[in-house]
Order: C-alpha cells, then structure tokens, then sequence
C-alpha cells in the first residue's frame, strides 16, 4: 500500500510544504508572539546536529530582539544523562529568561523529567518545548497568528464547557463515545507562554478534558510518544477496541507494532484508561504529517491512553503511561450537534445547547 493511501483507498490530505520565508515567520511569531522576548530578555536555544539548521532560524530571530546562545546538547536519545548535563551547564551559564528546546527526543524523556522543569522554575524563564522539530511544524504550525490560535482556543472551549456527551467518527473506521461530567473543566493550550515560568509545547492549539468514560472502536492513524519516530503516519491505522474506559483489544497488520503496543498498555493499573479527549485547534495546520508535535494541534481530535494530567482535568488518579491516539479527518458531535465535519470545523461555530448550560461561540 503506498504510505499516502489510508485502507479504504482514499488519498490522505497533504500539509502544506513550507519555504524559507514560511521558517522565518514561525521563528518570529514563536519569540515575538509566543514568547514574548524584548531587549531585556536572554534566549537560549537547545539543539542537537541533526535540528541544528532549523534551529538557526530561531536563533537568527531571537538575536534581532535580544542576546542569544544556541548550545549542542548531544543525542537525548543515545546518552540521555550526557544530554541532560549538556543542558543543565548551559542552564547554569547562561541563566536564561526565555529558553527553547528544539531537538530530538523519542522517548519525549526531557518533557516528563521534573528536573528540567524544576529548573525552569528557578530560573523563571519562558520556555518552547520542540521534540522532533520539523520544517511543518516551524513553517506552518507556527507560521500563524498565535493571538487569533489563541482566541480561537477559548471560543472552542466555551463551546465544550457543559457537554455531556461526544461522539467521533471517521472514514477510517473512528466510532465512539464519550461520556462526559459538565462540571468538570475544559483546558485550553494556546502557546502562548508569555509571564515568567510559563512553558510548553509549540506548535501549538487544542483543548482537552478527561472524559468519564468511553465506548467504541478508535482508529488511530498517528501514535504518539515514545512509538511517534517509529510510526510516523501509519497507512493502515491501528484499531483500538475501547470498553468502559479501559482498552479491551488492540489490532493491526504489523503483529511486531501491535505486541509492542499491548505490552506498554499493560505497564500500570490505568495505562489501557482513557485520560484524554482534545480537540486540535490551529486551523493553519490542515492535515496529518506523522509528527505528533505537529499533528495534536490539526483540527480534528486525539485521544489518550493513561495519564489524565489530574491536576488540570480533576480526574483523581494517575498512570506512568500517556500515549496520544490521533483520529485522521473525524467528525464530531457535541450533545448531538456537530461541531467538526471531515476534519473542518462549522463555519461559523454552532451554539449548543444543553439542559444544562447554553453555550455559545460568543
């Protein structure tokens, strides 16, 4: 089967290929916008040598605001506790007030090491956390306007405060249901990380919360963390089979991809239990490229297995396992009214009314 083709035969959407000028515009609007940096602020930029042109760009942007290093951390793959001293000496020589990651990290280790983050604090610095930075992910995820990402973000969740019920389907083979508590939250991640200690994934755009429960089968064109480098785009999506929450049965072609699969859904308690529904909300990033930096934010939805991120979603319990799902061009409904369709959002945005909340796009 050629890679470009999904198992029914139809051709799957391209994301946009990005120029030169299309990197020097998310470089910008990732320090003016996201970051905010002025003349008072110190970057520095952590790559490796195999993202280290991309992050020249970076660099090149920051520098037109304000002093800037760049600073080769090693393979985090290869020898992660070499890479992470890389990154903690030039933590400690710069001190930074706005720091950027932009490197390869399959395990997505550096984003769940408290540590780091720890470190972060102490400094109080902004930060852009990029693993596997492509040119899609700089040149179209972040060559947008991040204020209207932004405002975008918030009308969604508005949308979604309330809901009792979402269903997703796809051409794929996507058909389930989520149950949901209306009075627990909606978060919104908008890449803006603006105020001191502010931080996290760029590209950026979703809103998620931890559902209640969940029934049906999800198709899962696009594995996240740590199968994404493996996986990239899978031609023939992998089928979860989904029962009261919990992963009954996990199916695909590739027996290898699968039992590997089935093992890191048994490694705690709650690893097989759904900890997340999100929609993506960056309207510029219109189709799948096999990134999950990139692809979590393309309208449409991934849903994940494990960790339900409790502190932000209220859910009271936790796992060591978080591996998003990405559903490839779905249609979603909120309370029985659809609110994206292929893939594309409702233009403009319903009003969905509950018995419970009238919510708006307003």
């Amino acid at each position: 089967m050629n890679p470009g083709q999904s198992d029914t035969g139809e051709a799957s959407a391209r994301a946009p290929a990005a120029n030169a000028a299309d990197l020097a515009r998310g470089a910008d609007e990732l320090l003016r916008t996201c970051l905010a940096v002025t003349h008072d602020d110190r970057v520095l930029v952590l790559t490796d040598l195999a993202t280290r042109d991309l992050a020249q760009h970076i660099v090149d942007a920051a520098s037109a605001f304000a002093p800037t290093a760049v600073r080769l951390v090693g393979d985090l793959d290869a020898d992660y506790p070499a890479a992470f001293a890389a990154i903690e000496r030039a933590l400690d020589e710069m001190r930074p007030t706005v720091t950027v990651f932009a490197a390869r990290d399959a395990t997505d280790r550096l984003a769940w090491d408290p540590r780091f983050w720890e470190r972060l604090d102490e400094l109080g610095a902004r930060h852009a956390q990029m693993p596997a930075l492509d040119a899609t992910s700089l040149g179209v995820g972040m060559a947008t306007d991040y204020r209207e990402v932004a405002a975008f973000s918030q009308k969604v969740r508005g949308l979604l405060i309330g809901a009792r019920e979402i269903t997703v389907r796809s051409t794929l083979g996507t058909d389930i249901r989520f149950e949901l508590d209306p009075k627990r939250p909606w978060i919104a991640l908008t890449g803006l990380y603006r105020a001191a200690g502010q931080g996290g994934r760029l590209p950026q755009g979703e809103v998620f919360c931890t559902p209640l429960s969940a029934d049906g089968v999800i198709a899962a064109s696009v594995i996240g963390y740590p199968f994404n480098a493996a996986t990239g785009l899978l031609a023939e999506p992998v089928r979860f089979e989904i029962q009261a929450g919990r992963l009954v049965r996990l199916d695909h072609s590739d027996a290898a991809l699968a039992a590997r699969l089935r093992q890191w859904f048994d490694r705690d308690e709650h690893a097989g239990r759904i900890g997340e529904f999100a929609v993506g909300t960056n309207r510029e990033s219109t189709a799948l490229t096999g990134n999950l930096l990139f692809d979590e934010n393309v309208p449409g939805c991934h849903i994940a297995l494990g960790h339900p991120f409790g502190d932000y979603t209220g859910a009271d319990w936790s796992s060591g396992v978080h591996v998003d799902l990405v559903v490839d061009r779905p249609t979603i409904t909120v309370d029985g009214h659809p609110l994206i369709v292929g893939g594309h959002y409702l233009d403009p945005l319903p009003t969905i009314s509950s018995p419970t909340l009238e919510r708006s796009p307003a």
